[in-house]
């Protein structure tokens, strides 16, 4: 009878591994039931946050920029890379600083002059206007202009005015 009782110890011990493990298996299959339901979600999550440009930017493309953009971008990688160059240059400070304020000065130079020729232009025009007005004026006092006057007066019996 002992025989049977340890048997049946056995068994009983059997059983209660067997359902013990099966509900650590149950409580395991929950558990990655949850971590997959999670990961779905989260996956949803970040595909609902994706916008077309992140999307084109996985395949190497861009929306296309303004002109003005580009322009900026380009500029500022000048002055950058100038920037640079003047830092690795084999100068020393000294010489590289004397270097740079010659060349601001040549372009104030240059400003300068072509602001003085801009002046001297527009002196010009301005004075080829003015001779162009008194000419007229002073053909339409001699009775030569065809802008309504007669013999020097004007169609109303006034005299015309005189510029100078």
């Amino acid at each position: 009878m002992t025989r049977l009782n340890d048997a049946v110890g056995t068994a009983k011990g059997v059983y209660e591994a067997a359902a013990g493990g099966a509900g650590v298996a149950a409580t395991t299959a929950k558990m990655t039931a949850f971590d997959v339901a999670k990961a779905a979600a989260g996956i949803a999550a970040t595909l609902g946050a994706l916008g077309f440009d992140d999307v084109l930017g996985w395949v190497g493309l861009a929306r296309k920029r303004s002109p003005l953009t580009t322009l900026a971008f380009f500029g500022a990688g000048i002055a950058v890379g100038a920037g640079v160059a003047m830092l690795l240059s084999p100068k020393s400070g000294e010489a590289l600083r004397r270097d740079i304020l010659n060349r601001l000065d040549g372009l104030k130079r240059q400003a300068t002059r072509g602001v003085e020729q801009a002046e001297r232009t527009v002196h010009d025009k301005v004075d080829g206007a003015v001779d162009a007005v008194k000419g007229a004026v002073s053909s339409s006092e001699t009775g030569n202009s065809h802008y309504g006057t007669e013999g020097g007066r004007a169609q109303g019996g006034e005299s015309g005015h005189h510029l100078s």
